[in-house]
C-alpha cells in the first residue's frame, strides 16, 4: 500500500509527514505497538482514493490502500459477545476499492491506546492538567465545588503547600501553591500543552486528562454516560484531540458561534472522575469511525512504507487511523 505523501505519521518524535519518513523511524500499529521502519518509497500512484469517515477525517493513498474493518455483522456479534465470552473473529482486511458499497456501512475501530515510554515531566501530569486548564490571570487556582480537598490533597501529595484565598460567589475559593507551577516550567511554552506531555507514557497521558476533566465544573454527564468541556482555542481543539485518540476515544467537536468556544464531547471505559458510572460490560468499542464516502483521485505522490511489524500496519492522520 501508499498513502498520500502529505499525510501525517505518528513516530516516537512525533509527526512526521509521510514524504519525511526515513528508515529506522519507530512507527506505531493498530494495536499502539511500536515498530520500526524497514523501507520507504515514493512513487507517483496514477490510481488513487481518499477515503472519507464521518468526523470529516480523511486518508488517501493508492488503489492497494486498505483498512481493518467492521461490518454489520461483525458489530451485531461483537454486542452478543462483549462481557459474555471472548470475540475471537478477526477484522475484516479491505482495498480502499472494495470499500465503494457504503450501504454495507463499513466501520474503522479506533486504534488501542499507544505505547509511549515514560516521561520525566516537571510538574506530574494530574497536576499540569488542571493547572493548564484552571489557571487564572491573577496566577490563582480555583478548584469546582465539591473537588477543593480532594484538588488541595493532590498538590499536597506531590510536595506543594497549598495557600487558601478569597470565596468566589458560586462557593469556590481561590488558592495558590509553593513553590508555583511557572517557577518548575521556566523554558518551556505554557500557551499550549508541551510535547513531552502528549509523548508521555499511557498512564502518564491518563494522568493528564484526568487532571483536566478536574479543572472544570460537570465535565462529566452522569444521565449520558459523557464528557464535555469547552476551549476557545483550536489549538487547544487539535491537542486534546490527539491526547484523547492516542488513548483509543473517538472525539466529537463541535463550534458554538454564538458562545465562541468549541465543544469536546467523549465517552471513555477509563475511570477518570469519581462519579462517572462505568458500564463496560455491556459496552461495546466505543471508538470507530464510519466510511462515508470513497472518491477517486487523479495520480498523486504517494510513500510505500514497510515495518517490522506482523501485518504493517501504521497510524495516520490526527485520529491515529490503522491501516496498511
Amino acid at each position: 500500500m501508499a498513502i498520500l505523501a502529505t499525510h501525517k505519521i505518528f513516530t516516537l518524535d512525533y509527526w512526521k509527514t509521510a514524504h519525511d519518513l526515513k528508515t529506522g523511524d519507530i512507527v506505531f500499529d493498530r494495536h499502539g505497538k511500536p515498530r520500526t521502519v524497514t523501507l520507504v518509497q515514493e512513487y507517483r500512484a496514477p490510481n488513487c482514493h481518499m477515503v472519507k469517515f464521518d468526523d470529516l477525517l480523511e486518508i488517501g493513498g493508492d488503489s492497494n490502500l486498505s483498512f481493518f474493518v467492521e461490518n454489520a455483522r461483525y458489530r451485531r456479534q461483537l454486542t452478543k459477545y462483549k462481557g459474555v465470552q471472548r470475540f475471537r473473529k478477526t477484522l475484516m482486511l479491505a482495498r480502499v476499492e472494495e470499500l465503494t458499497d457504503l450501504e454495507l456501512l463499513y466501520t474503522v475501530p479506533a486504534t488501542n491506546p499507544i505505547q509511549l515510554p515514560h516521561q520525566t515531566l516537571p510538574v506530574p501530569p494530574f497536576l499540569f492538567g488542571f493547572w493548564f486548564f484552571n489557571r487564572r490571570s491573577t496566577k490563582k487556582m480555583a478548584a469546582p465545588k465539591g473537588l477543593t480537598e480532594l484538588i488541595h490533597e493532590k498538590f499536597r501529595e506531590h510536595g506543594y503547600k497549598v495557600r487558601e484565598h478569597a470565596l468566589l460567589p458560586k462557593g469556590e475559593r481561590t488558592f495558590t501553591v509553593t513553590p508555583t507551577i511557572e517557577s518548575h516550567l521556566i523554558g518551556t511554552p505554557t500557551h499550549k500543552i508541551p510535547n513531552n506531555y502528549l509523548l508521555a507514557s499511557e498512564e502518564q497521558r491518563i494522568e493528564l486528562l484526568r487532571g483536566i476533566l478536574h479543572a472544570k465544573a460537570k465535565t462529566y454527564i452522569k444521565e449520558k454516560d459523557l464528557f464535555r468541556f469547552t476551549t476557545r482555542h483550536y489549538s487547544t481543539v487539535l491537542q486534546m484531540q490527539g491526547l484523547l485518540e492516542s488513548l483509543g476515544h473517538r472525539l466529537t467537536v463541535t463550534f458554538d458561534p454564538w458562545k465562541n468556544y468549541y465543544r469536546i464531547m467523549f465517552r471513555s471505559k477509563l475511570k477518570l472522575v469519581e462519579e462517572q458510572t462505568l458500564k463496560s460490560k455491556v459496552m461495546i468499542h466505543n471508538g470507530r469511525r464510519y466510511i462515508k464516502a470513497v472518491e477517486k483521485l487523479p495520480a498523486q505522490l504517494c510513500v510505500h512504507i514497510e515495518t517490522d511489524g506482523p501485518d504493517n500496519s501504521i497510524l495516520v492522520g490526527e485520529g491515529f487511523i490503522p491501516c496498511l
